[in-house]
């Protein structure tokens, strides 16, 4: 059996699987692999938007940004909420009034995104060092902690992740990247939650 998380009734499985027979420690059986590439490749479906807060932590310095994902298009935010840049399928464009008009920065080739599908999908294969831990306990929700060492795709550079997903659904609630480049640690942390009923603006109506 492959233990994805493409589903709230894959994700449910998987519980069932696991606590079920009451395993809570790190393993790295093949089914914690697959399930841990398919959430580095964002092979997720999901039938509501999903809202996040990124933490970016480099230097010393903070930086938040916010986003929101319907799994077609992707708006990002700043701290205070206003709009930023917004990526819609093939098309990626930019506000500077906070999303009362959008200016279309570019257009990527069906290749380019074709090759970054492709580079997401080599990059997961070859991911290292994969753990899964089961049943833990993050603000009240039990979770499955996922952790795993990669190669940027299309630079080579050394990447740690970790995500804390929820037991019952998949749903991915929080995630760490950790990079070193230059010796300088850049660290991403996300906190998501379902945001149903929020629309992504499409500047082409």
């Amino acid at each position: 059996m492959v233990l994805g998380i493409s589903s709230a009734r894959t994700g449910a499985a998987i519980a069932a699987l696991w606590c079920g027979i009451g395993i809570n420690h790190a393993a790295a059986e093949p089914e914690c692999a697959d399930a841990v590439r398919t959430l580095m490749q964002g092979n997720l479906a999901w039938d509501t938007p999903i809202r996040s807060r990124s933490t970016t932590t480099m230097s010393g310095q903070e930086m938040v940004n916010l986003g929101l994902n319907d799994g077609k298009s992707h708006l990002t935010m700043d701290a205070e909420g206003n709009p930023v840049s917004l990526f819609i399928d093939d098309r990626f464009y930019s506000t500077a009034d906070k999303g009362e008009s959008w200016t279309l920065v570019q257009t990527y080739a069906p290749e380019v995104m074709a090759e970054t599908k492709a580079g997401l999908a080599a990059q997961a294969e070859a991911a290292e060092n994969i753990t899964c831990e089961y049943g833990l306990d993050l603000d009240g929700k039990s979770v499955n902690h996922y952790a795993v060492d990669y190669a940027l795709h299309n630079t080579g550079m050394p990447m740690h992740g970790e995500y804390w997903v929820d037991a019952e659904t998949g749903f991915a609630w929080k995630s760490l990247t950790v990079s070193d480049p230059g010796g300088n640690e850049v660290r991403i942390e996300q906190v998501s939650e379902p945001a149903p009923g929020e629309i992504i603006p499409d500047p082409d109506g």
